[in-house]
């Protein structure tokens, strides 16, 4: 709420709403990282440590760069317009005989004549209001409906049949279930199983970084309370078995049980 980012989310003229995920721990979790990189080869060369500091707010302000540009250069208060985009257009999800699919129509006047060849408005291409990507977002209320009324005709994966083969940018608007179900997706393996701190098998989204010579794998769920603190502290700290019992028993840490894992 505070970072201005639940104003720009929602329908035009509807409530704010908020982002469907935990944008601002997730935002807040990858600047970190390249905060602790960044810090890591600087000391390399300085052989100094330094505090890294990001905060979710900060976080949050940071990737909504557009929003914000266009309001500190221009003047424009953003708003929310539902799926589209501020700049372009067409940039949005759009509603098929059986679902939505979301296009992004970016490539200039060829791109556009294409599209709108495929979905039967051939008409849209001599008219000058929409002959380019500011001039279709300035009068997208009056193009809007012709669009949705076009592609209402097929149905989703009918359009995607048409749009991808000639290099429109187009993708289904997948429910999780479908996304989880997604070829691309699963060819990618961004689903793994792993086991918990409870010796349950789940499955969990693997790392989408792909590395080609040191490949990264999730063997382990998020660790129970307190799993690591004697490996932490012995192995990483040198700290002294003594020394650890005695955080242990003034309940400084929390007591481990056989294994190294905390006692229920």
């Amino acid at each position: 709420g505070m970072s201005g980012m639940m104003s720009i989310t929602g329908e035009e003229g509807g409530p704010p709403l908020r982002v469907g995920t935990s944008i601002g721990d997730i935002a807040a979790g990858l600047y970190l990282a390249v905060g602790i990189l960044s810090a890591i080869i600087e000391r390399q060369k300085s052989g100094l440590g330094q505090m890294v500091d990001v905060s979710m707010l900060d976080s949050q302000i940071a990737i909504m760069e557009n929003a914000f540009a266009r309001y500190l250069n221009t003047g424009e208060v953003p708003q929310r317009i539902g799926t589209r985009h501020p700049l372009i257009t067409p940039f949005q999800a759009f509603q098929t005989e059986n679902g939505y699919i979301v296009i992004s129509v970016v490539g200039g006047i060829e791109q556009w004549a294409v599209f709108t060849d495929l979905i039967g408005r051939p008409e849209l291409l001599s008219d000058e209001r929409f002959d380019n990507a500011g001039r279709r977002t300035k009068h997208h209320k009056i193009l809007e409906p012709i669009l949705a009324a076009a592609l209402k005709e097929r149905t989703t994966e009918e359009w995607l049949a048409a749009f991808a083969p000639v290099g429109i940018p187009c993708g289904p608007l997948n429910s999780i279930p479908e996304a989880a179900t997604d070829a691309q997706v699963n060819h990618r393996e961004m689903f793994v199983e792993v086991v918990d701190h409870e010796e349950r098998k789940i499955k969990i989204c693997n790392t989408p970084v792909k590395l080609s010579r040191t490949p990264a794998k999730l063997g382990k769920g998020a660790p129970g309370l307190g799993e690591h603190t004697h490996e932490v502290l012995s192995g990483i700290l040198g700290m002294e078995e003594e020394k650890i019992m005695a955080l242990e028993a003034g309940g400084v840490i929390a007591p481990l049980k056989q294994g190294g894992k905390p006692k229920p």
